[in-house]
């Protein structure tokens, strides 16, 4: 039994013994006596806050990423068609978006160029990483550069339930070669990241309204929600992408159009930067339709493209395909948000 009930109980035992023996017990002591002596008793300190990892865990869990990640790339790289040893290692230090992302490349294996496969299979490493680690939380973010490249980026790594540490989301800073974050990531004097809330505001936006507006390029060329964000190099080929919808399509026959969709994993992971803004890491999805008018559902079928008919060969009255993505976000305590970088696959077709 916990001590403090253990003492009390004595202290009752002797007392009906002997009063004599009642010093040591202090039954006759007040209760304002008892206070006074608790509050001169120093209090003890809140633990100080810790991130998930320190910064060398941090980079040993990204040195096993790459070594494993490039065994599974390596391994379906051997093979012409999707390869269950590659699916199953890579799963081991993948998760999240960017785990459905990978899966597709690999099931879409047999569609790719021979340079495409080249590429893909080709060894990679990161190089000048700095960890960031929000205090209080179970993941962190690392910003790498990919060795021998202008490409930068940020990545995500979460502990999921049940399975341990799992890159679930890796985004360039931007569309071009070097790019940089508008301002750093803030830190504190114990080198802790600050992680903000998805739901909190900053600007226009809070990050967790960020998907519905970028997604709104796709649907109606950003004349709604889109409207809440700056123009960005992403925007504009989410805009390219609304206005070519019908390209190569027959018209007279079938219409394409894009409509918001569900992702797959919901997790948002945002972090202050040193100026007060927030960056921000978003899952964001859509499916593309391709579908029948209703005077022509019965004389044809749509023929499914090569890609398409990966997940489904049948000829059908309409093609739906899925695309799961991931957003960078860059969200200024004044005006519209930013998307930085956006990376998105197809990853279902029915």
């Amino acid at each position: 039994m916990p001590p403090s009930y253990y003492r009390r109980a004595v202290c009752a035992l002797a007392t009906a013994l002997t009063f004599t023996l009642t010093a040591g017990c202090e039954p006759g002591e007040d209760r304002d006596s008892k206070r006074q002596r608790s509050a001169d008793r120093p209090a003890s300190a809140a633990p100080a806050p810790k991130g998930a990892v320190t910064a060398d865990e941090a980079k040993e869990i990204l040195a096993t990423y790459v070594a494993v990640n490039n065994r599974a790339n390596a391994t379906q790289g051997r093979s012409t068609s999707p390869s269950p040893q590659a699916r199953k290692l890579l799963a081991t230090v993948e998760g999240g978006q960017l785990l459905d992302q990978s899966m597709a490349d690999y099931t879409t294996w047999r569609t790719q160029s021979a340079k495409e496969k080249k590429d893909y299979a080709r060894p990679f490493y990161y190089v000048k990483p700095v960890v960031y680690a929000p205090a209080g939380e179970p993941w962190f973010a690392i910003e790498a550069s990919v060795d021998g490249t202008g490409w930068r980026g940020l990545i995500i790594f979460d502990r999921l339930a049940g399975k341990g540490w799992r890159n679930v989301a890796t985004v360039a800073l931007g569309d071009d070669k070097g790019a940089r974050l508008p301002a750093p990531i803030a830190t504190d004097r114990a080198g802790l990241a600050t992680a903000v809330n998805p739901t909190t505001r900053s600007g226009k936006l809070a990050p967790n309204q960020v998907a519905d507006a970028f997604e709104d390029y796709f649907a109606t060329g950003g004349t709604g929600a889109g409207q809440a964000l700056a123009p960005s190099a992403s925007t504009r080929a989410a805009l390219k992408v609304y206005k070519e919808r019908s390209k190569g399509t027959d018209t007279r026959a079938a219409t394409r159009y894009f409509r918001q969709s569900d992702a797959r994993h919901q997790q948002i992971y945002a972090l202050k930067l040193r100026d007060g803004s927030t960056v921000a890491v978003i899952p964001s999805a859509h499916d593309q339709v391709y579908e029948l008018k209703k005077e022509w559902i019965l004389r044809v079928k749509i023929i499914p493209t090569e890609k398409e008919a990966v997940f489904s060969p049948a000829k059908r009255i309409a093609v739906i395909d899925e695309f799961q993505g991931i957003l960078l976000a860059h969200l200024p305590t004044t005006g519209k948000p930013k998307i930085l970088s956006h990376e998105f696959r197809m990853v279902d077709s029915q």
